[in-house]
């Protein structure tokens, strides 16, 4: 009720909601809780911070306000005073398994599983059937590849659990990493069955005939799901995803006017249907969509994006280019056209003018985050690294907390060898996101080029937890494995990788990686 007083009638009404009634409810600390939560949503998470601090100060012993304020710090990136006041009730009550248990997935996500795995493995040993320890557990075997012990985490969560799909999820997933496909297959389809309403588990079980390679089956299984929920954009997106790369476009064109007819604003669906009706009827099918769409919404640039877009798929290129050149000279501060612009003319093959149309954009506002953004990628794409640092250094003073920009320009930085400032700013990041796996790899990286590979190990490791499939990150991660002596084990990863036949940046040196570790 109090969070739908503050989608109703603001902020300070439902918190005074809310104090009304902890007054009739005074041993109830749910209220603190529900108005931190408020007061963050707002943007306002230093007076969430200071409001559960002295909840905290009033009932020591209550754990949900502990790990609440715990896991407010994380968000806030501020890990020290998350950690600290875990600690400080495990000091108090070392059995406490509500705060071992959230210490413990602090260290997982800041790259200390060992520490983790204690904590979980005390937390088991007063509460063997803790879902969170043994997932958390899962976890840990399933970044090392102990499959057995995995299975066995996650097989004791599911039983502890039965009503909660996450385990069976892991599990599926857990197979997906090893490629068996059979087994990742069963237990999705088992749990649709039991969970047949569950977006989710419906999503999971497409992806994973997807990724077996049988569209025919995931074309069913997310006919399904959008059935069920026709409102989820991501539903909606992976189908008409697969109705188009199986050239399914009579039924992505019926899809889609559907999902127009409930939500007639959404010009990114009207553009897709410019898509699906090029695919069908050709270019002059497409534009001619796209010129009605514009009529009646003639403040949207979408529809010149994409029919520049159709243009450049005919292989028009030229007229693509007049047609956003165009638009750019009427709408100089719409940046989305800007952008499209910048990226066809590099397309083209005339960098030169790409770089020009987004410095012009920002000459006119310096501040146009996405213009800059563009323009440090494209510097990044052309081999011009130098220029690459200096406009992320000026994306990071306008926005000193994006973790993005933070790790993108510890990325170039790293790259140029300047280990020091690479390791700033990936510190910096990872403090802001310590769960985004790219931000773990670049630090783990850095703190790999450092000769520091003990500390390394565990932020790559953690990245590949959550990126299993990205080479670049197993690339790293066999690095890692290697300086620290494991040699087998990198060997192992380095066979699998190059073996899948996928490009990365680094190709090159992992195969001359994998020749050396090579016996004879």
């Amino acid at each position: 009720m109090i969070r739908v007083e503050a989608e109703l009638e603001g902020l300070d009404t439902a918190l005074y909601e809310a104090r009304g009634f902890a007054k009739d409810d005074p041993d109830n600390s749910l209220y603190d809780q529900v108005s931190a939560e408020l007061y963050e949503k707002a943007g306002r998470a230093g007076d969430a911070a200071a409001l559960l601090e002295k909840a905290v100060a009033a009932r020591p012993a209550d754990d949900n306000l502990r790990v609440g304020l715990a896991r407010l710090y994380t968000r806030m990136g501020n890990l020290t005073k998350a950690e600290a006041v875990l600690t400080a009730r495990l000091q108090i009550d070392p059995k406490n398994t509500a705060a071992g248990a959230a210490l413990a997935a602090l260290y997982l996500i800041t790259g200390r599983p060992d520490d983790a795995q204690k904590l979980y493995r005390d937390v088991l040993s007063q509460t063997p059937n803790d879902v969170v320890a043994l997932m958390g557990l899962s976890d840990i075997a399933v970044a090392e590849k102990k499959w057995p012990e995995a299975t066995d985490y996650i097989s004791r969560a599911r039983v502890a659990t039965p009503n909660d799909p996450a385990p069976g999820l892991l599990l599926v997933n857990m197979y997906g990493l090893q490629q068996d496909w059979h087994n990742a297959i069963a237990i999705a389809t088992e749990l649709v069955k039991k969970f047949p309403t569950n977006v989710d588990v419906i999503d999971k079980l497409g992806r994973v005939q997807i990724e077996a390679g049988d569209p025919a089956d995931a074309l069913s299984t997310y006919e399904r799901a959008h059935m069920i929920a026709p409102n989820s954009g991501s539903i909606l997106s992976s189908y008409l995803g697969l109705l188009r790369s199986e050239r399914k476009f009579s039924k992505a064109r019926i899809v889609l006017q559907a999902a127009i007819r409930r939500d007639p604003q959404n010009a990114s669906l009207r553009a897709d249907l410019v898509r699906v009706e090029g695919e069908i009827g050709g270019l002059e099918a497409g534009l001619a969509e796209a010129r009605n769409f514009a009529m009646n919404d003639p403040d949207s640039s979408i529809f010149d994006r994409v029919s520049a877009e159709l243009y450049e798929k005919a292989g028009r290129g030229e007229e693509a280019m007049g047609l956003l050149e165009k638009a750019v000279e009427a709408r100089p501060s719409d940046t989305d056209l800007t952008v499209a612009l910048s990226r066809l003319y590099r397309r083209m093959g005339v960098p030169d003018k790409a770089e020009a149309v987004l410095k012009a954009r920002l000459e006119a506002d310096p501040k146009d985050f996405a213009a800059g953004s563009a323009l440090a990628f494209f510097y990044i794409e052309q081999h011009q690294y130098a220029a690459a640092v200096a406009e992320y250094s000026r994306l990071v003073d306008d926005r000193p907390s994006d973790p993005s920009v933070l790790n993108n320009l510890a990325s170039l930085y790293q790259r140029q060898g300047e280990m020091a400032k690479a390791r700033e700013l990936a510190q910096r990041a990872f403090a802001i996101s310590p769960r985004d796996p790219h931000v773990d790899d670049t630090l783990g990286w850095t703190l790999l080029r450092q000769g520091e590979a003990a500390e390394a190990i565990a932020y790559i490791s953690a990245a590949n937890l959550s990126a299993p499939r990205d080479p670049d990150i197993q690339y790293h991660l066999a690095v890692a494995l290697h300086q620290v002596g494991r040699s087998a084990d990198a060997q192992a990863m380095l066979e699998t990788l190059l073996g899948s036949g996928v490009s990365f940046a680094d190709r090159a040196e992992a195969e001359k990686l994998l020749h050396e570790l090579k016996p004879g």
